[in-house]
């Protein structure tokens, strides 16, 4: 719209430039609006294209060979669980070198949907049977042995001071693990 298309048309000059006020304005939002709108397509575009980037980027990713690695790591933590499941058992029951009787027994042990060992008690039993000597012997009488018992140490001879200092090394400790409290008292003086 320009001023002479309206002064064609008979309008005054004060209301051509009211009308001409009122459009320029109503222009000027508009191409602010314009503006403001190129700049979002502007910003949407440039994300559509960092979307599509990382779309073809992940396109690349192997799912099958993640499902086989995933698969993998938890069949290892199952078998983790109860190689330490069974070792514990095997420690518990008093194994001199479980590392080594988990190596006879190979793949032959049973264990629960949480990796426990299955009958822990009949395994244990049938193991110390094949490996007895990865076990130490039980001692004889129950809950007590000799060890647990005080000891008669003294020898019933006595020796004089001068037969202790005539006593060579071996003699001499042979006394002191077989009557200490004797040792002892010739040692001081």
């Amino acid at each position: 719209m320009d001023r002479k298309f309206l002064s064609d048309l008979g309008l005054e000059k004060e209301a051509i430039d009211k009308i001409l006020d009122q459009n320029g304005s109503e222009i000027t939002t508009l191409k602010t609006q314009i503006k403001t709108k190129e700049v979002e397509i502007g910003t949407l575009r440039a994300d559509l294209t960092d979307a599509n980037n990382k779309v073809a980027d992940l396109s690349k990713v192997d799912v099958e060979d993640l499902q086989t690695q995933l698969a993998n790591e938890k069949a290892a933590r199952v078998k983790d669980r109860q190689t330490w499941n069974l070792s514990s058992v095997l420690t518990k029951a008093g194994c001199k070198d479980t590392d080594y009787v988990m190596y006879k027994l190979g793949d032959n042990v049973e264990f629960d949907e949480n990796g426990a060992v299955k009958d822990p008690e009949a395994l244990l039993s049938s193991v110390k049977e094949a490996y007895a000597s990865q076990f130490e012997a039980e001692q004889p009488g129950g809950t007590g042995s000799i060890g647990n018992f005080q000891r008669n140490r003294s020898t019933g001879k006595t020796i004089t001071k001068e037969e202790f200092k005539a006593m060579g090394y071996l003699d001499r400790a042979k006394l002191q693990s077989d009557d200490p409290d004797t040792y002892n008292e010739l040692a001081k003086e």
